[in-house]
C-alpha cells in the first residue's frame, strides 16, 4: 500500500505532505503539552536497546550495471537504542543496519548480491499529550556504505553505494493494557531532506575515477525530488517469559537518480527481536 502510494504521487509531492502533517501533528500537541503537563517534564528517563532481525522481499534496479529489475529475499539486523536523562525531554538515538540481499533478474538465479551498512544517529524532542502515549520529533544524519554485484556481467559488474544526509524524523510509543497484559505499539519514520551521494556518470568506468581520476559530477547532491527515501518502522511490544519481545513491520525505499542513471532498492518485510 506504501508503494502504491508512493507510485501515484511524485516523491516531492509525498514528503512536503509529510512534512507538514508531522508539523501539523506536533505543534498541536506541543500545545497540549505546554498547557499543563507537568508529569511529563518529569517523565523517567533511561536507556533502551532493541535487536531486530528482518525477513523481506527487495526490488532492485540499478541502470548502470542492467535494465533489468531484480527482486529476491533480503535479511537485516537492526540496533537501536535510545538515551534520555530523567526529567528531560530530549532523547539521543543511535540505529545500525546492515542487510544482504539475493536477488533474480528474469532467467538469471542469485545475478544480483547487494550488501549495505547504514548508521543513524541524532536527537528527538519527545511530548506527553496524553497518560501512556509519547511523541517525538527531530533530526537525524544518516549515513550509508554498501554496493551491489552482478555475477552475470564482465562490464560494470559491481555499483558502490555511498551516501550521507540529514533527515527529518518522527516517532511515537503508545503503552496500553489488554487482556491485562502490558503492550506497546511503536513507530518511526525517516526520510532524508538533503545530502550528497556518490555517482558514476553515465558511461564512465571506475577504472577512469579511481584510476585516472576523471572526475565527472560523481558527487551528486540529494533532496526529495532525485532522491527520495522512507525508511518505516512498526513494532508491537509484549512481555513474555519475562522478557520484552517484539514483532511488527519494516519498510525501506531507497531511490537516486543522478548523471543519467536510476537507481531504486525497495524492501518490505516482517521484523522479530526482543527489547531490553
Amino acid at each position: 500500500m506504501v508503494s502504491a502510494i508512493l507510485f501515484r504521487y511524485s516523491p516531492t509531492l509525498f514528503i512536503r505532505r509529510f512534512l507538514l502533517s508531522a508539523l501539523l501533528l506536533l505543534t498541536g500537541v506541543a500545545t497540549v503539552a505546554a498547557q499543563g503537563a507537568g508529569d511529563s517534564a518529569r517523565a523517567v528517563g533511561g536507556t533502551t536497546r532493541s535487536y531486530l532481525i528482518g525477513l523481506s522481499h527487495t526490488n532492485i534496479l540499478d541502470t548502470y550495471i542492467s535494465q533489468e529489475k531484480a527482486s529476491g529475499p533480503e535479511l537485516r539486523y537492526i540496533f537501536n537504542k535510545e538515551r534520555r536523562r530523567d526529567s528531560s525531554r530530549v532523547s539521543f538515538t543511535v540505529m545500525h543496519q546492515a542487510f544482504i540481499t539475493s536477488s533474480d533478474t528474469r532467467g538469471n538465479d542469485n545475478s544480483m548480491l547487494s550488501a549495505m551498512y547504514n548508521l543513524k544517529f541524532g536527537w528527538h524532542c519527545n511530548w506527553w499529550p496524553l497518560r501512556g502515549l509519547r511523541l517525538r520529533a527531530g533530526g537525524v544524519v544518516d549515513a550509508t556504505l554498501g554496493g551491489l554485484y552482478n555475477t552475470r556481467n564482465s562490464n560494470n559488474p559491481a555499483q558502490a553505494r555511498l551516501a550521507l544526509a540529514i533527515d527529518p524524523a518522527v516517532g511515537a510509543v503508545w503503552h496500553f493494557r489488554l487482556w491485562h497484559r502490558p503492550f506497546a505499539l511503536r513507530y518511526e519514520a525517516y526520510s532524508p531532506l538533503i545530502g550528497a551521494a556518490f555517482s558514476p556518470n553515465y558511461g564512465q568506468s571506475y577504472y577512469e575515477i579511481f584510476s585516472r581520476g576523471n572526475y565527472d559530477h560523481n558527487i551528486v547532491f540529494t533532496q526529495p525530488g532525485n532522491a527520495f527515501q522512507l525508511h518505516q518502522l512498526l513494532l508491537l511490544d509484549f512481555r513474555l517469559w519475562r522478557a520484552t519481545f517484539s514483532v511488527g513491520y519494516m519498510g525501506d525505499i531507497r531511490q537516486l537518480r543522478a548523471n543519467s542513471l536510476k537507481y531504486h532498492q525497495y524492501s518490505h518485510g516482517i521484523v522479530v527481536g526482543w527489547r531490553l
